[in-house]
This record gives C-alpha cells, structure tokens and sequence, in this order.
C-alpha cells in the first residue's frame, strides 16, 4: 500500500516536471505564433482591410505556426471611422491620448488548452494559456512634388502621340503643329477647362459631348489621374499627403498638417493649374539676351518647400510638437518634365520676382548671361567636380537642385553623415519621375560644339535626386548605383521614366507598392 501511495506522489512530481515542461512549450510556440500574427494583420491593415479580414489573416498566420487555437481575436482603435457606437474590437488604449495622431497599433490575442500527460492522475488535465501582441505598420507621410511649368501643358505634342485621344496626332497649334483650334494645350485654357466634365465620371476619348479629352490639359491631365491613383492607395488619416508645385518659383499648396482627409487632398489636386510662361523682364531671346527670369523649372525651389515640410508639418515656421511624426516614413516624390533651368537668389524670402535676383551662368563674366541653351544650365551639370566652379560657368539652377536634394535625402543631425552630405538633411526617403522626351533630350546651343542636343541633362538630375534619397546617400558609388551603366529612358532604383502622360499611372503604382513593401520590413 504504502509503495502504491508512493509510485502515485512519484507520478505527480514526474508529471509536474514534464508537463510544466510541456506547458511553458507551448506557451513559447503560442507567443511566437501570436508575434507572427501581429505583424500579419498590422500590415494587412496597412491595406485597410476589414476587421474580420484582420482576424482571418491572424488566424491564418497563428495555424503555419503548427498552433491550433481556433479563432483570434484582433483589437484595434476605431475612433478614426466615426464616434461609435463601437464594436468588441475596439481597444481604447491602441487610441492616442493629449491631441497625438492616430498610429497603425493592431493587437492580436489568441488562447489555447494545453493538455496534460501525467497530471491527470491527481485529476488536472488540462490548462488555458493565452498570449497577445502588439504591432504597428509605419504611417506614411507623402510630400507630392509636381513640375507645374507651362511645358506641363503642351511637351508630349509633338512626340508623335495622340495623347488625348482624340484622333488627331500633334494636335498642338499653339506651337506650330497642325490641329484643332483654338488651341487646348495653352496653360490659360487648360486652366479654365480644368473642371469639365460630361455625363459620364472620368475622362473620356472624343469630342464634347461624349467626351472631355479634348479640352483637357496634356499631359498634366494624366498627372493629376496619377496622382489620385496614388491618393487612393494611401489609408487616412493614419497617412497624411502634402502638396508642393514649383515652376518658376515653388509653392505650397496643402501641408502635412492637413493632408490627413482625402477629400481635402482631392480637391487640391483637382485645382491645380499650369503656370503660364514667366516672361519677366527683361526676356530678349535674341542674340545676348537676357534668359534670367525667363525659364520656368526650379526644380531646387520645390524640393527645398517639399524637404522643410518633414521638418514643419504646417509650413508656419514653427516646429510644433506632435506635428513631425518621428515614427512615419517621410517620402518624397518628384515629377518634371525636364532639366532644371530656373533659380532664384533667396535674400529676403520668396516673394516678388525681381530680375537681378535670378540666377544664370555667366558666359562673358560676372552679370553678363547669354541666351543660349540649355537655359541658366550650364554644361558642367552631369559633371560633379564642376558643380560649385566658378569661372566661365558659375553656380547654375542644375547645382542649386542638387544642393537641395542632399538637403531632403542626407540623414539629420542625430545620424552619422556620409562624406558626400556635407551637412545634415532631412534623411526621407525620395522617388523622382522623368516624364516625356524633354527629360532625356535636353535642346543645345551649337556653341557649346555639342550640336543641337546636350544630352539627357533631366534625367541625369533626376537620377542624381532619386539617388540622393534611395539610401540617405548622394555620394552612393557607381558599382553600387542601381542607375549606374543602365540606357536613358529607362527606369532605375528609385528613378522612374515615363514616355507620356499614359505612362504615369504604371509609375504611380509602382512606386506605392515599393512603399508597402518597405513598411513590411
């Protein structure tokens, strides 16, 4: 009797040993299964998906861990989608407190019964174990940058294209090809038919009225089809759009601060216009003229408005704490038409364009520049040694764009700098966009003894700003640039071209699924 007592209490302590064993086993699996299921469903609400959607994709993840738990549970906050009343899957501390903005927190809670081997003998056979974790899909903050220069209106017109599609090729008057009239491609009209519409939503081929192509601006019309695209795959108000348009000069035109609503993002697309010629004084495009103030692609301007938003959200000057979200992925994206050709000398702030203060290089010396082409851009702009040089040819609009890409892609002051960021940046992520012929085919001045065509002097800048914001890097070298050795007119690392306007919405979605698949890591 007394052996039999014993073997018993023997099985108790062996059972407690094993099955304590057992026990803390499958508490390890369930925790790395429940992980596993966070991160699933966090980047499945990356997407926007549904909380039963949420919860199969957690499931789903928790069963590949060799885990049968049945049915998880998924807790997010849903204040964003309205004031309740709120479902069981509302979790009021995934919500922000003090005026912080929403973060992507999904959490994840799973349970299973762990079954004994040994303890059932004392009469314990089995015992509940549960786990939960939390995961967070970055936010993502977009700082549009769009070349709104009057060549945005009408530079796809003679590239053979019917670019709007209706039936006529080169249907561009305004600048000596044969077509309809009057003419649709100007930037005035484009901007005062920018909201036509038919009875159909959308844009569609032919003539009004069946169709509203054919008073549509081209190709800016596709770029602003593109960007909804792109606005459509964003998820507010966890993601926030800023927009910013440069063509002589930049300007703001919706800040992060209040690019969280998509309605307000839309409208703000929709309205934007084409810039029309600058034509500042004194424009003699004559021999020895005068191009200063007469060009209209500064690109540096847009990237410097488009870079200080990652540093003041609302463009006001003042850095308000919890406008700068540290915890988002800063991106930047710019879209041109062509070279840079435009730079202003900022004394006083941006403001009335005033003729001495426009930049170009100097072809007979100090104050004496030629209208001769490329325009304010001097031939030395795909030469990085001759960036800064001063002599024949001083700083120019091509080197201004370069110092403000360094500025929007080199990492801040709080990460080591690389040897070619020669001062700390805004370290955000940058895409650029080549659109049309203009990007890879830059008009030259025969003096130059480079005959008519000075090369891809646009794309050789916009590859310069994608790399630049790739890796935090503009010094990146040539083995590993992705751009490196690759033929013009060809996409590249973070570098798009897009042949027309038609092209952009491939652009677009490619770049947004590149964003996605950085938050997923």
């Amino acid at each position: 009797m007394l052996i039999a007592l014993a073997f018993i209490g023997l099985a108790a302590f062996i059972g407690l040993a094993v099955d304590a064993g057992i026990l803390f086993t499958q508490i390890g699996h369930l925790r790395r299964a429940v992980d596993a299921a966070a991160l699933g469903a966090a980047n499945q609400f990356r997407e926007g998906r549904t909380v039963a959607e949420l919860t199969a994709a957690a499931t789903e993840f928790i069963n590949l861990n060799a885990v049968d738990t049945g049915t998880a549970q998924v807790f997010i906050c849903e204040e964003p989608f309205g004031p309740g009343p709120y479902s069981s899957a509302h979790d009021p501390s995934l919500c922000p407190t003090g005026g912080d903005p929403y973060r992507k927190f999904v959490r994840v809670q799973a349970e299973v019964i762990v079954n004994f081997a040994f303890l059932p003998i004392i009469g314990i056979t089995s015992f509940p174990i549960r786990a939960d974790a939390v995961s967070e899909t970055a936010a993502v903050d977009i700082v549009l940058v769009i070349d709104t220069s009057s060549s945005m209106s009408f530079d796809l017109c003679f590239d053979g294209i019917d670019n709007d599609e209706d039936g006529t090729t080169d249907d561009c008057p305004s600048i000596g090809n044969p077509g309809p009239a009057p003419s649709e491609h100007d930037p005035v009209t484009c901007n005062l038919n920018r909201f036509l519409t038919d009875d159909v939503v959308g844009d569609d081929p032919g003539p009004p009225p069946d169709g509203d192509r054919e008073d549509d601006c081209h190709p800016f019309e596709e770029v602003r089809d593109a960007a909804h695209a792109l606005l459509s795959r964003m998820y507010f108000p966890y993601d926030r759009m800023a927009v910013v348009t440069y063509a002589e000069l930049g300007g703001l035109q919706l800040s992060l601060a209040n690019g969280d609503d998509p309605f307000v993002v839309a409208n703000t697309l929709d309205a934007l216009e084409v810039s029309p010629d600058p034509g500042n004084p004194p424009c003699n495009f004559g021999a020895g003229g005068d191009p200063r103030g007469c060009t209209g692609t500064n690109t540096s301007s847009g990237l410097l408005f488009g870079g200080n938003l990652f540093g003041d959200p609302d463009a006001d000057g003042v850095q308000t704490p919890g406008e700068i979200r540290e915890e988002a992925v800063w991106i930047l994206i710019l879209l041109s038409d062509g070279a840079a050709n435009a730079l202003y000398e900022d004394t006083t702030g941006f403001g009335t364009a005033d003729p001495n203060n426009w930049i170009c290089p100097t072809a007979g010396g100090p104050g004496t520049p030629e209208w001769i082409r490329p325009f304010c851009t001097d031939i030395d702009s795909t030469n990085v040694a001759g960036r800064h040089a001063s002599g024949a040819f001083w700083y120019d609009a091509d080197d201004a764009a370069r110092d403000m890409a360094d500025f929007v892609g080199c990492p801040d002051s709080t990460s080591p700098q690389p040897a070619a960021c020669s001062n700390p940046g805004q370290g955000a992520v940058i895409f650029t966009i080549g659109l049309g012929s203009g990007v890879t085919q830059t008009p030259c001045d025969p003096s130059y003894g480079m005959g008519a065509d000075c090369g891809n002097l646009g794309e050789t800048l916009l590859r310069y700003v994608a790399g630049a914001g790739d890796d935090n890097d503009p010094g990146t070298p040539p083995a590993q640039d992705p751009c490196n050795g690759v033929a013009a007119g060809n996409d590249c690392g973070n570098y798009y071209f897009a042949p027309t306007g038609a092209g952009l919405l491939r652009v677009f979605e490619a770049i947004a699924s590149r964003i996605f698949t950085r938050l997923t890591h």
